[in-house]
């Protein structure tokens, strides 16, 4: 989403990230070599609307920090709102699958003697708070 495959996206981010022009990626994609990976777009403008499909993310927010002794420029600083990181994360694609909502319990054998705790949500903590 929106590539069609692992090498789609990683053709696509070579070409975002490097500094070609709309004309050269369109010469780029024109190669015969393209026929053989063929990618889910065919020129410069539609590699364009497929990226504008990603998610944006969170934006940078700034702000200036009073100090108590004079500087020569004001301190800034740069920041994310921490809910929309963890809302972007929750909402990103490529994690919809590795998102575990539901608690469990996890053991070494199936006499339920030793517990193995390997991430938060086989903890005690999600099961005490949906209570």
């Amino acid at each position: 989403y929106p590539f069609a495959s692992l090498g789609d996206w990683e053709i696509t981010n070579f070409l975002l990230t490097s500094r070609l022009s709309m004309r050269a990626i369109d010469k780029f994609l024109s190669l015969h070599l393209m026929n053989s990976l063929p990618p889910s777009f065919s020129t410069a403008k539609e590699l364009r609307s497929h990226a504008e499909m990603l998610p944006s993310g969170p934006h940078w927010n700034a702000r200036v920090v009073p100090t108590t002794h004079p500087m020569k420029s004001p301190v800034t600083l740069y920041y994310h709102d921490s809910l929309d990181c963890v809302e972007s994360l929750f909402n990103h694609p490529l994690f919809m699958q590795m998102m575990d909502y539901l608690p469990f319990c996890l053991f070494t054998t199936t006499k339920r003697i030793v517990r193995v705790f390997t991430e938060w949500m086989s903890s005690d903590s999600p099961w005490d708070l949906q209570v």
